[in-house]
């Protein structure tokens, strides 16, 4: 029988894989503790204990002990306590960039391969604003969990822009403009808007016929300052109105409450006024000018290892919004 021919690259990559397993097996013995990992990169992410309790519902406490166990677990200090919050040492800023997309991708692979009941299923900390919440999400929310009950909905109604991260919230609906972040979003409408008057007032006030006449009337808006109305005709042509705002509320429902008492031209979202319009009670003004649409916008965390059942949530409001 002739000898195996001895060949010093196959043995070399042969060496290196045995060596490779033995070093994987090695480090697998001396750390394991990946829920203390995990919980480390949801503190660094949220910026401070408080802060992670909130977006995870373990307390402090435990955080705290968890954290530290990691430390002494890994031998160096991840964090520096301030009173604002932590701060990452050298060795924290450097495990959490290298450990928190390896967690991401781990968590999009569980969301994938999970069952939908499953997946559709746990608790949803939400902030909508309060008038399209009442109109059209919250009934939105309610079909959403009679069809799936294993799903546990904590709405709050608020106008102020709150701090996902911070506050703990899953998911947040926001009207107008973004400014840039680290958030998944996704534009769910457009919501077309309308210059509106009631009859008793356009007949005190007949001399709007352009958009620079809207300076020279009461308005009611959402706010007193910086008020700004972009305008577009049918011919493609556009113009900036600068109404005089007399009577402020941050409520639609309010606002189209004071146009029908004959306060002020609004500019108001369609789907609010369509019955208004429909039986006289507010009457167009400048019917040949369109106000620009209002955006809707959805935003999350995109490391929630809930992101199906927040997308799903997400396509539940779409869907509400284009009916």
């Amino acid at each position: 029988m002739l000898e195996e021919e001895h060949n010093p690259e196959t043995q070399t990559s042969a060496d290196l894989k045995n060596a490779k397993f033995v070093f994987h097996l090695w480090n697998m013995k001396t750390f394991g503790d990946f829920d203390g990992l995990a919980l480390f990169v949801r503190i660094a992410q949220a910026g401070g204990l408080a802060a992670a309790e909130r977006a995870t519902g373990i307390s402090k406490a435990t955080l705290s002990r968890r954290l530290s166990a990691l430390e002494e677990a890994l031998n160096v200090r991840l964090v520096r306590r301030t009173k604002k919050g932590i701060v990452l040492t050298e060795h924290g800023q450097q495990l959490f960039d290298r450990s928190r997309d390896a967690f991401m991708l781990a968590e999009e692979a569980v969301a994938e391969v999970q069952d939908e009941r499953v997946a559709l299923a746990g608790t949803v900390k939400l902030s909508l604003p309060p008038d399209m919440a009442t109109e059209v999400l919250a009934p939105a929310l309610i079909r959403f969990k009679t069809r799936y009950p294993d799903v546990v909905i904590d709405m709050t109604l608020a106008d102020r822009r709150v701090s996902l991260i911070e506050e703990g919230y899953d998911l947040v609906v926001r009207m107008g403009s973004l400014a840039d972040s680290g958030l998944m979003s996704k534009k769910i409408a457009s919501l077309p808007r309308t210059l509106v008057a009631s009859p008793s007032f356009l007949t005190r006030h007949t001399d709007i016929h352009e958009p620079g006449d809207l300076a020279e009337v009461p308005a009611v808006a959402i706010r007193r300052d910086l008020v700004e109305w972009d305008l577009r005709n049918s011919e493609g042509g556009t113009a900036k109105a600068h109404p005089r705002i007399g009577f402020a509320a941050n409520r639609q429902t309010i606002l189209i409450d004071a146009v029908l008492a004959g306060l002020g031209v609004a500019n108001l979202p369609n789907f609010m006024i369509e019955a208004e319009l429909a039986t006289g009670r507010l009457v167009r003004v400048l019917p040949d000018w369109e106000p620009s649409p209002v955006e809707v916008t959805a935003l999350w965390q995109k490391d929630r290892i809930t992101g199906k059942l927040i997308k799903a949530i997400v396509a539940e409001f779409e869907s509400a919004l284009a009916d």
